[in-house]
């Protein structure tokens, strides 16, 4: 019998895997899941999928109902908006109690290291690295922050914007990078009210620049 660790570490794998498929199009939306083929097709039993599919829908990826196959989620104007809403409130909470760590002795070193990692990624020209790294510029503020409640509530908020941000990857992320740089110093220097203010304006440059490109989200439903 499979040991828990490595059912888990299954069943997370076939999470990335179809999720990988949805990211680059080609698991269409409105494009039912079905188990068999997945399994055929990454070989494994049935179990890791259905395993996964819970992650996949906390992600913003697919649709479950009962009795039902799996579906593809179309993007929509609409649940972009909503993301971004959730994100312009929370996201300079976060900055803000990560700063006031900051201010009270922590050390932000490692966050520091973090976007140093992706500039010199960007420098490279490596975008996909670029775009992880910068992913870690952000569970390394909620890290800071020391609420464990933050990378929990954020983490299905990185991934629904993780599939619009695949989008923008090539669309001047020097502006993307030059926000982080600037948030990573309102928080080093133990500033939160600059810090929640850098974060807020952030969240909102990203919605900008997303509604500029989200005609190239894959999954996108120009009508809703």
């Amino acid at each position: 019998m499979a040991s828990t660790e490595g059912r888990e570490s299954l069943s997370r794998s076939v999470f990335e895997a179809i999720r990988t498929r949805i990211l680059d199009g080609r698991l269409a939306p409105g494009e039912t899941l079905s188990e068999r083929n997945l399994g055929a097709e990454l070989q494994v039993s049935r179990v890791p999928i259905r395993e996964a599919l819970p992650l996949l829908e906390a992600a913003g990826l697919v649709t479950l109902s009962p009795r039902r196959p799996a579906v593809v989620t179309a993007v929509t104007r609409s649940s972009v908006d909503e993301l971004y809403d959730i994100r312009s409130a929370l996201e300079p909470l976060v900055a803000r109690r990560a700063a006031s760590a900051v201010a009270a002795g922590s050390d932000s070193s490692s966050l520091v290291d973090a976007v140093s990692r992706a500039g010199a990624a960007l420098d490279r020209g490596d975008l996909l690295e670029f775009h992880h790294a910068s992913s870690g510029v952000h569970s390394g503020i909620e890290a800071l922050s020391a609420n464990r409640l933050f990378p929990v509530i954020m983490e299905p908020l990185r991934e629904r914007s993780n599939r619009l941000n695949m989008a923008n990857l090539e669309r001047d992320p020097s502006l993307r990078h030059g926000e982080h740089v600037s948030l990573v110093d309102a928080i080093a220097k133990g500033d939160p009210d600059l810090a929640a203010a850098v974060a807020f304006a952030h969240v909102e440059w990203g919605r900008a620049r997303t509604f500029e490109t989200l005609a190239q989200v894959p999954g996108y439903d120009p009508q809703h």
